[in-house]
């Protein structure tokens, strides 16, 4: 069996005292202790070697499952009322900048909406926290869904956390460009 120092760990339990040689003993224990447990973890790491995935199966496993942002999650007119919400409720102490691209995707790409949700009907507005009604707080994360790109579909956000669970964030794909520049 071939050892692979891995880690190399020195423990002081206590100052070493002249009288008595018990503290070098436990020192000198507990090192070959952490040593031979390094030495067993390497082992087994050696003789498994790394599976590699097929890049069909990295893809596939990269992707989340389940209904996203992207697929259309509230209505038009829910955005509208939502827009209305905003300016009544929101708009004095947020710019839409800081609700939009980066910062929104920084903040909430990947999480559930019901996260979103939460965060508007609770913590918001900021000067009576937890004062919008639950239809009003959906109108308002539909409005900023809309703010980001995200497409329209044919049934409203529904106003409940449960509901909400189900649906992830996701930012709209980046398209490149495809415009040449005319050369001089």
């Amino acid at each position: 069996m071939k050892v692979r120092w891995t880690h190399f760990v020195v423990v002081r339990l206590s100052p070493p005292r002249q009288s008595c040689g018990g503290g070098r003993t436990a020192r000198i224990a507990l090192i070959g202790a952490f040593v031979i447990a390094g030495g067993r973890a390497a082992g087994a790491q050696a003789t498994k070697p790394p599976r590699k995935a097929s890049s069909k199966s990295a893809q596939v496993a990269a992707k989340p499952v389940g209904p996203s942002t992207l697929d259309g999650v509230y209505t038009d007119e829910q955005a509208s009322r939502g827009k209305d919400v905003y300016a009544g409720s929101c708009r004095s102490c947020h710019s839409p900048i800081s609700h939009t691209g980066a910062t929104f995707n920084k903040w909430w790409r990947g999480k559930p909406l019901s996260d979103l949700f939460t965060f508007v009907s609770t913590r918001m507005p900021k000067n009576d926290p937890g004062s919008l009604a639950p239809e009003d707080a959906a109108d308002v994360v539909a409005y900023l869904l809309k703010m980001n790109a995200m497409p329209v579909g044919p049934a409203e956000l529904p106003p409940d956390v449960d509901s909400l669970k189900k649906f992830r964030i996701e930012a709209k794909p980046k398209v490149a460009s495809t415009t040449k520049r005319a050369t001089p």
